[in-house]
């Protein structure tokens, strides 16, 4: 018996695949009959019997008259989509999403617009960063004493070692443009290993974040503004790592202020090493050099043991308040000798 659901979801599902419009009646039986649906005889009679049944889904004549030539279209573009009883639930698969029912705004129409704007505010933070780190590692490969040496040299091999780099450090991501960071501050040999450790140990804990908000998919938001949030990143070892959280908008700002920080010591260490007077420095040295400063100068993070040691000299003095032993420890943190008054 002739499975007629068979025959018009094989036909519109081929239709599918190839990205076409419509078959002739002739390829059309060929294609049942190689599937095994309907056996092609007498140039696709058992098909035309269907379509003069009018019981192929987007059948068409052409010329509409007896003896005109017989296609098959897809349901995308056919104005009959019914040709069979029941096609549009039966072939539902086949048809076409119906996009004048999704809501307006969709997918992003879930929670309130406040979520979506510190979002679209964190990921364009994001991309900031991003910049001035290559722009930072463009501008130290390419100035200073180490490339006019390099270029006095006539090294080829070493020639073409930097411009390899100089090149990927314009179009790499996060993570090799990190190492990178890290590699041109080292030869520089101005900025201290704690600076450098301290940047890149913030660099890598936001790299996560970055990857998830830019690329993760919010499977639901609330109307509290908190959001689930899921994605599937490579670790340093090319191994598949799943970054699940639920997100509110707090979590987004605090993640954003942690961005602007970061850039901010970047531009900070770029300024350092960077050579004092350049033409070829970059957006990355340029925003280095005209940013606003402070008067007092910034100290180094100190060394990991010596903190750890300070913290619990700290915490065993009996003599501080509360207030105070917060305020020292915050300090200790942060690099900066308390200055309010005891």
């Amino acid at each position: 018996m002739t499975d007629l659901y068979a025959i018009n979801v094989h036909l519109q599902e081929r239709l599918e695949r190839d990205w076409r419009e419509e078959v002739r009646a002739a390829e059309a039986a060929r294609w049942l009959d190689e599937a095994g649906l309907l056996r092609n005889y007498k140039n696709g009679l058992p098909l035309r019997r269907l379509l003069r049944a009018g019981r192929i889904a987007g059948q068409q004549q052409r010329p509409d008259r007896k003896n005109g030539a017989w296609f098959i279209r897809r349901l995308a573009a056919s104005r009959d989509p019914d040709a069979i009883r029941d096609a549009r639930y039966r072939l539902r698969r086949c048809l076409p999403i119906d996009r004048g029912v999704l809501p307006p705004d969709w997918p992003v129409n879930q929670g309130p617009a406040v979520f979506w704007q510190e979002l679209g505010k964190t990921v364009a933070t994001f991309g900031y960063l991003e910049h001035i780190l290559a722009s930072t590692c463009y501008a130290l490969l390419a100035t200073g004493e180490r490339a006019v040496t390099l270029l006095e040299a006539n090294d080829h091999a070493a020639m073409r070692r930097w411009t390899k780099r100089l090149l990927r450090s314009q179009t790499d991501s996060m993570r090799p443009l990190t190492r990178e960071l890290d590699r041109v501050l080292t030869e520089t040999g101005l900025v201290p290993r704690a600076v450098r450790e301290d940047l890149v140990a913030r660099l890598d804990e936001l790299r996560p974040w970055r990857n998830a908000l830019c690329h993760g998919a919010w499977l639901s938001v609330a109307e509290d503004g908190s959001a689930r949030l899921e994605h599937l990143y490579r670790d340093d070892e090319d191994l598949p790592v799943a970054f699940e959280r639920n997100v509110g908008v707090k979590d987004l700002s605090d993640v954003r202020a942690r961005t602007v920080d970061i850039t901010i010591r970047i531009a900070e260490a770029a300024s350092v090493a960077g050579p004092a007077y350049t033409h070829m420095g970059g957006v990355g040295y340029a925003l280095a050099t005209v940013m606003p400063r402070m008067y007092e100068p910034r100290n180094a993070p100190p060394e990991p043991e010596l903190l750890h040691a300070a913290r619990r000299a700290v915490e065993r003095d009996s003599t501080l308040s509360k207030e105070r032993l917060t305020r020292r420890l915050g300090a200790l943190d942060s690099g900066i000798a308390p200055t309010e008054p005891e």
